[in-house]
């Protein structure tokens, strides 16, 4: 299915007016200019296009447990500012147009990109209807913000303390949170030929990972919206193959 792109007043539910204005003005400003991408109509459009398949992927789980958007997770975008690659918050927005018509889902947020996901940190701190989770190499981009639960990896973490961690993390969650519904940021860039990062997680590790986040949804009995999120392995193909196997992951029976 093909998304439509996000209203303006979507992108109200989590970014300040003075900010979309830079935006749609296509202004580099102190607002706009830390994105590190190119700032035009184009862009901008695909962006709203990922906001909007993410903002599709949460209708779709009320009648799936499992909803994709093939982009997304944009997860360093904050209210008033972009950063990281990331113009418009799209996770943010999904769940605050959620809210509108059912403002007591409790949502959970599962960051297993390599960077923090510190827009979503930032946007939910005083929120206790969305918890935050983010696991991710420590000492890389970006500052930091507190998320309900941060798990700081080190360098050349590979596949059997990575995958430890996550069981032991989600473990504790369904003991902390209720979940109505996870959205799952899931991120190519822990894999161990990744040109950013020092995580040493295999292609194997990266299906295993996702399987574990399936499973605990199941468990769970709640829906679970995926973005992919980043990936910048060296050899490109490496990047579309992780992502691939996340939707296969979700999608076979």
């Amino acid at each position: 299915m093909l998304p439509k792109k996000a209203e303006e007043a979507d992108l109200e539910l989590v970014h300040t007016k003075e900010y979309l204005d830079d935006l749609f003005s296509y202004e580099h400003t102190s607002r706009t200019m830390y994105s590190e991408l190119p700032l035009n109509r184009s862009i901008v459009e695909s962006f709203m296009y990922g906001v909007g398949g993410t903002i599709m992927a949460a209708e779709l789980s009320k009648k799936f447990q499992f909803a994709f958007n093939m982009g997304g997770g944009y997860h360093h975008s904050f209210p008033d500012k972009a950063e990281g690659f990331c113009y418009l918050n799209d996770v943010a927005i999904a769940i605050r147009k959620q809210k509108e018509t059912n403002p007591n889902i409790n949502a959970l947020i599962i960051d297993l990109d390599l960077h923090q996901g510190n827009g979503n940190s930032y946007i939910f701190q005083y929120d206790d209807k969305v918890f935050t989770f983010s696991m991710h190499q420590g000492n890389l981009y970006p500052k930091k913000e507190v998320s309900n639960l941060d798990v700081n990896l080190e360098p050349n973490t590979k596949d059997d303390e990575y995958l430890t961690t996550l069981e032991t993390s989600l473990n504790q969650i369904q003991k902390d949170f209720d979940s109505h519904i996870i959205y799952y940021v899931a991120g190519a860039d822990p894999y161990e030929d990744d040109s950013l990062g020092e995580l040493k997680i295999s292609m194997k590790g990266l299906k295993e990972r996702d399987l574990m986040v399936r499973k605990f949804a199941e468990s769970l009995r709640v829906p679970c919206v995926v973005t992919l999120a980043g990936g910048y392995a060296r050899d490109f193909r490496d990047t579309v193959e992780i992502h691939f196997n996340t939707i296969t992951a979700f999608g076979e029976k």
